[in-house]
């Protein structure tokens, strides 16, 4: 979704689109957990100009379906994407960088300014949503999928799903630094 920023008048502009499933499986595609989309995902933006600032609210639901961790089994869930976000014209973020810096007062290296989290740089006219709902789905996503907490997984041994029965497999596995001393007869 592009918006061009002459569009955004003083009441503000509210936007609202669908992204594709095969598109969310895209922006998803690079997450080692192996989420994909059930369905696409419904957003809804407001955009507000303050001065040559862009302040960005947006709401958006994503339907996510994966296979638990532990147990393989397949997981559904629906996965919350709401973030603020403030758009800063380049320029105008280079300036600010800039200011009162000389050779006695410079920002040391890997410094971090808090402020600066829910910012991101824009250039020109037109504002590409698309990167920004991506980085923002991406963060939403739970890291690892499964189907409960309390989930078992499986068997390391048998392979049976320790959920629905324990199969009585011995799943301890010796130290091997210790292995050494079962090969020792005691007299």
């Amino acid at each position: 979704m592009r918006v061009n920023i002459d569009e955004i008048k003083e009441a503000g502009l509210e936007r609202r689109w669908d992204v594709a499933r095969e598109a969310l499986d895209a922006m998803v595609e690079g997450d080692r957990s192996g989420w994909r989309a059930r369905g696409p995902v419904h957003v809804g933006v407001r955009l507000e100009k303050v001065e040559r600032r862009v302040l960005v609210k947006a709401t958006a639901r994503a339907e996510l379906q994966a296979q638990c961790g532990r147990c393989l089994k397949p997981i559904e869930a629906e996965v919350p994407v709401d973030f603020d976000l403030t758009l800063v014209p380049a320029d105008e973020y280079e300036d600010e960088a800039g200011q009162g810096e000389d050779e006695t007062h410079r920002p040391v290296a890997g410094s971090f300014d808090a402020g600066e989290a829910e910012e991101e740089v824009y250039t020109g006219k037109v504002i590409d949503l698309d990167p920004i709902l991506r980085e923002q789905v991406l963060l939403a996503l739970p890291a690892y999928p499964v189907c409960r907490a309390d989930c078992k997984g499986l068997c390391s041994v048998c392979g049976n799903d320790l959920n629905e029965r324990e199969c009585g497999c011995d799943r301890k596995v010796p130290d091997p630094r210790w292995a050494g001393l079962a090969k020792l007869k005691l007299q």
